[in-house]
């Protein structure tokens, strides 16, 4: 259930970072303006500061995004059973300004039910103790 959850998450955090210029443009028509014609000039001023904060929070996750993964070569998801816990490990690989590459890792235990459905069902089906998963990071 937790999977489901951090996946609607990420949808939306996606579909907002996607869509973010036609929000922005949206919100600073209608909102905006019902504001400063409803409410007050200096409530729709306030939302006008606001909008462009978050703007540029936004603008700021994009290029960050963007700079990780031009530097992120690849990365994997490990999965691991050990007795009656189960262990999510990720792995990536980042280039470094000097062309070297440098080795992420980190792990965390996670309990029967918030592991992926295909996880689940591999340590199920294929009686295995460890699976593991690619991660699609750009078009190549």
């Amino acid at each position: 259930m937790g999977w489901v959850v951090i996946a609607a998450a990420g949808l939306v955090v996606g579909l907002t970072v996607a869509f973010w210029k036609k929000i922005v443009q949206w919100a600073n028509q209608h909102i905006a303006n019902w504001l400063g014609e409803w409410v007050s000039d200096e409530a729709k001023e306030a939302f006008l500061l606001l909008l462009a904060g978050l703007d540029r929070g936004v603008v700021m996750a994009q290029r960050g995004a963007a700079v990780v993964q031009d530097k992120l070569i690849g990365a994997r998801l490990l999965f691991r059973q050990s007795g009656t816990e189960y262990e999510k490990q990720v792995k990536a690989q980042i280039e470094q300004e000097d062309g070297s590459i440098i080795d992420l890792e980190a792990a965390d235990v996670v309990p029967w039910h918030e592991l992926p459905d295909e996880v689940r069902e591999k340590f199920i089906r294929r009686q295995a103790h460890t699976v593991e998963m690619e991660l699609k990071l750009k078009d190549s």
